[in-house]
């Protein structure tokens, strides 16, 4: 894996996945992109991993999709991104990413360090638990370059602020800081710049002590709730209760509980 996209499994396991270019503000590119994606493949693959936190290294979460001095993204080429008139199918690129995210086994925590803007906003919106740091600056900057939204940012946004306020925040177009980003819901908690990986982290490994199916069980319900009529969604999830029901992780936590202790889950 490129130098510019970093992973280390804690004991714990949570797997912390740092955006690695702080000269570039973690613009995106394609070793970043690569990078995300393998992170993803990896937690739906290894059992070990039971948590993602995401960061970027230095002033930035991330800065948005590279953009060279000198060249027109519209028009592609150097680096930048190609025209989306180029793409035959509508599923690659951002889009790509966005389902990754969505079908991620794991929960997955931004620790949002700085700016997360245009394209690093919408990655921002993909992640399941947001804590931001006092410098935090976040927003979908795309309309101020006279485009949309990619990554999943327009379907994402109004699900974590409400209808209304993502109106507001996309036609606005500056960043927010982070107070701003806690009292619409986008942030879940501030803390000081110096504390936010630590404090991440723990959020993280909380959640990687929770059982493994039931997480991911959590995470398919809760992406759904919001598209599903309401008697295929009760359907969808006492099937997904049944089916939990019977693991081994279900009767150590009713035990834990009645022995008063904390449950140990194997994700079995």
């Amino acid at each position: 894996m490129s130098d510019e996209f970093l992973t280390e499994l804690t004991s714990d396991g949570v797997l912390i996945a740092t955006l690695n270019r702080p000269e570039q503000m973690n613009a995106l590119n394609g070793a970043i992109g690569d990078g995300l994606h393998a992170a993803i493949d990896r937690a739906n693959h290894d059992a070990d991993v039971r948590a993602i936190l995401l960061t970027g290294n230095g002033r930035a979460f991330c800065a948005g999709a590279e953009v060279t001095p000198g060249t027109d993204p519209t028009r592609g080429g150097n680096g930048a991104t190609p025209p989306v008139f180029e793409y035959t199918d509508p599923l690659k690129g951002s889009g790509r990413m966005a389902i990754a995210f969505a079908e991620c086994r794991v929960p997955i925590v931004a620790a949002v360090n700085g700016f997360a803007v245009g394209a690093g906003f919408g990655i921002l919106t993909c992640c399941d638990v947001r804590i931001m740091g006092e410098s935090a600056r976040v927003g979908p900057i795309f309309i101020k370059r006279g485009v949309a939204s990619d990554y999943g940012a327009a379907y994402w946004l109004p699900r974590i602020v409400g209808q209304a306020r993502a109106y507001e925040i996309f036609f606005n177009g500056n960043p927010i800081d982070a107070p701003t980003a806690l009292e619409a819901g986008l942030a879940n908690r501030i803390v000081p710049d110096e504390t936010l990986l630590d404090e991440a982290l723990k959020v993280a490994t909380s959640y990687a002590a929770g059982p493994p199916l039931g997480n991911a069980r959590i995470r398919q319900l809760l992406a759904r709730s919001m598209d599903t009529p309401m008697r295929d969604f009760l359907e969808l999830e006492w099937a997904y209760q049944v089916e939990l029901l019977r693991t081994t992780d279900a009767s150590e936590g009713f035990r834990a509980f009645v022995e008063q202790r904390a449950p140990e889950f194997t994700g079995n």
